[in-house]
């Protein structure tokens, strides 16, 4: 049973995390299977507005149907006209689109994987699609995943359409939210298995998966640095997950006590865990991952969740972003007996500067708009009360009674302000 600590987290934040947590997920242990003679596989076709995230894609029989199990609700969805397809006398298992992100891989791509356990000798191929007419290379830590799911040598991708012998489409064995099958976790616990372990590698009790490294060429992501200085300072190993071989990075999570990360992607990779683990996440955003509460359920993870991010303004899942040692870390501290960073990372110049970082990277991206995901109107208290949380912090840029930016220095305004101090002590 999964256990969620919520008290460091802004309290509407934390009741809609409640209610998220208390929606029915059942467990599913039948999957469906679909077979035909002669389908068609169509590689992804972005149709704009059709508020389907990905695009049209799947599977359409030899009469023209769109096979429904080969979709994924909002986000692969529907079929398209098609003319003259590639035609290839193998039977296939349709494993649908191969995003290229990371998390959308761990908890989309590889959701019908499960047939790959079944060890089915008649099968030619395993077949995932890609964007029409894209061409792509798979490395890294992809190949390695179906290199240690014993499909590599079966692997195909596709940009056109194509029309098969026979074609298997297994159901997807996790839809967000709405249910899962024990066959999902099993993916990743065979991939578990099959890992090579250096023994130069070190066993660390607690682990931190920083984005410090990603953060430093991306310009949306600040303050990182704190939070690998105070996870440093209390024992963890931190380090980067992107720079870690699969194999490495299985390793270091199925053997750790603790395992904390940085809300994103990095969070999802609990999915190669072990059923009952400690995780600590620390959040970047406003609003909660639907997708991470359905992997601490299936895991059954013992969870906190900090809400240590400076949250201003309305952005994208994207960025920019403030992370770092504020009151709901400092309040975790406390009652862990853990050591705060260095006090130049919990100083007011630090945030400052991070601060200073997060407005030109807004400015550049958003001008002055303001800007709305979908999701907003339906979470628009949380955003104000991230608003009030932080407004404290940074009141003096808000309020306009200090300059904080060097062009702010040479503005009539702060002038104004400067004389009127000085006029104030005299």
């Amino acid at each position: 049973m999964y256990h969620l600590e919520d008290r460091y987290l802004r309290p509407k934040k934390a009741q809609w995390l409640r209610r998220m947590y208390n929606t029915p997920f059942p467990c599913r242990e039948d999957l469906q299977i679909w077979r035909g003679d002669h389908a068609t596989i169509l590689p992804l076709r972005e149709i704009p507005n059709e508020g389907v995230l990905f695009g049209r894609g799947g599977v359409v029989d030899k009469e023209g149907n769109y096979v429904p199990l080969s979709g994924i609700e909002n986000r692969i969805m529907r079929d398209y006209p098609v003319e003259n397809p590639v035609y290839r006398d193998e039977k296939v298992v349709y494993c649908g689109y191969l995003v290229n992100h990371w998390g959308h891989f761990l908890v989309e791509a590889v959701a019908r994987l499960w047939y790959a356990l079944k060890s089915d000798d008649t099968v030619d191929k395993y077949v995932f699609f890609l964007d029409e007419g894209e061409s792509r290379e798979i490395k890294g830590n992809y190949r390695r995943f179906f290199q240690l799911l014993n499909i590599w040598d079966k692997l195909e991708l596709i940009s056109v359409p194509t029309t098969y012998r026979e074609v298997i489409v297994p159901e997807i064995a996790f839809q967000c939210m709405s249910w899962y099958s024990p066959k999902f976790l099993e993916i990743f616990d065979a991939v578990a298995r099959n890992i090579t372990v250096d023994p130069q590698w070190p066993q660390p009790e607690k682990i931190f998966f920083t984005r410090s490294q990603f953060a430093k060429g991306n310009h949306f992501d600040f303050g990182t640095d704190c939070l690998d200085n105070y996870f440093q300072r209390n024992g963890y190993l931190v380090t980067p997950p992107e720079i870690l071989s699969l194999d490495q990075m299985i390793y270091y999570i199925r053997g750790a006590k603790e395992v904390a990360t940085i809300s994103g992607s990095g969070h999802h990779n609990m999915l190669f865990g072990r059923n009952g683990q400690n995780l600590t996440i620390i959040e970047r955003f406003v609003i909660n991952d639907d997708h991470q509460v359905g992997i601490n359920q299936m895991r059954e993870l013992n969870v906190t969740s900090i809400d240590a991010n400076y949250h201003l303004y309305t952005v994208d899942t994207v960025g920019p972003l403030i992370v770092g040692y504020n009151h709901w870390l400092e309040d975790f501290t406390r009652d862990r007996g853990m050591l705060p960073p260095d006090p130049a990372f919990a100083s007011e110049k630090y945030r400052n500067r991070c601060f200073r970082q997060y407005m030109a990277s807004y400015r550049d991206n958003y001008c002055y708009r303001w800007h709305m995901e979908p999701w907003y109107p339906e979470i628009a208290d949380s955003l104000y009360e991230a608003y009030e949380d932080n407004y404290p912090y940074f009141k003096a840029y808000l309020d306009r009674s200090r300059p904080i930016f060097p062009e702010q220095y040479f503005q009539l305004h702060y002038i104004k302000q400067f004389i009127k101090r000085l006029i104030g002590r005299s």
